[in-house]
């Protein structure tokens, strides 16, 4: 009877240790699946200067294993300090012209006499990892991307007025005197422009702390379960 009981036992043990593992197993599996759901990309525009980067720098510092920049290509030159492969792909215009033959983009625009491109594959294996793909662009190429993907979340980053955008212009120190008065006449354009499309969440950007505590509280909306910081 001793010999039965401690089998019986021991048999109970292995049964409740296998369902242990498997337990852990699938709830591996199913975080597994969870990460690498595949979210909508967030478009962020604005003008030239409205601080697009500067708030996806505080979302990837914050986040870095959920956001990653989608790395457009332009035929501009380089500025100072950007190198390629991390700020844009610098390409030349027959380079340009091979991605648009080939149907690479998922919009390409001319800005400020510049082709600038988001590669498609990019996005596509970003939403493959289970990661937020985020694409800086302007207007022009955000009208492009929502005719082809509607349900994308877009975010328009605006300024108090002109005069601190211009502020912010001269304080860069990258630009021209005629580069600076062209990026103000093309604010006024974009800024027209995003109100008659109608398909932006606008995001004051008078302080960059309460701007960013008020994209995150739109973003934490989107991405339901989706922890953000």
């Amino acid at each position: 009877m001793t010999d039965t009981s401690n089998i019986s036992d021991f048999k109970s043990l292995i049964m409740n240790s296998v369902s242990r593992s498997l337990n852990t197993i699938f709830l591996s599996k199913a975080a597994f699946c969870q990460t690498k759901q595949k979210l909508n990309p967030l478009v962020l525009s604005g003008a030239s200067g409205a601080g697009k980067g500067t708030l996806y720098g505080m979302l990837k510092s914050r986040n870095p294993n959920l956001f990653d920049l989608s790395v457009s290509c332009t035929t501009r030159k380089p500025r100072p300090g950007e190198a390629h492969g991390v700020h844009y792909y610098f390409i030349n215009h027959e380079e340009f012209q091979k991605e648009i033959d080939q149907d690479n983009f998922a919009e390409h625009c001319l800005v400020h006499g510049n082709f600038y491109g988001t590669l498609q594959k990019q996005v596509f294996s970003f939403m493959d990892k289970g990661k937020i793909c985020v694409l800086d662009i302007d207007v022009q190429g955000a009208e492009k991307v929502h005719k082809k993907f509607p349900s994308w979340n877009y975010v328009f980053i605006n300024v108090p007025s002109l005069k601190i955008l211009e502020q912010r212009l001269r304080g860069r120190g990258t630009e021209t005197e005629q580069q600076i008065q062209t990026r103000l006449t093309n604010a006024v354009k974009e800024i027209d422009s995003k109100n008659k499309l109608g398909f932006y969440h606008e995001i004051l950007n008078d302080t960059q702390d309460q701007a960013y505590n008020d994209l995150t509280t739109y973003l934490k909306k989107q991405y339901p379960g989706v922890p953000i910081n």
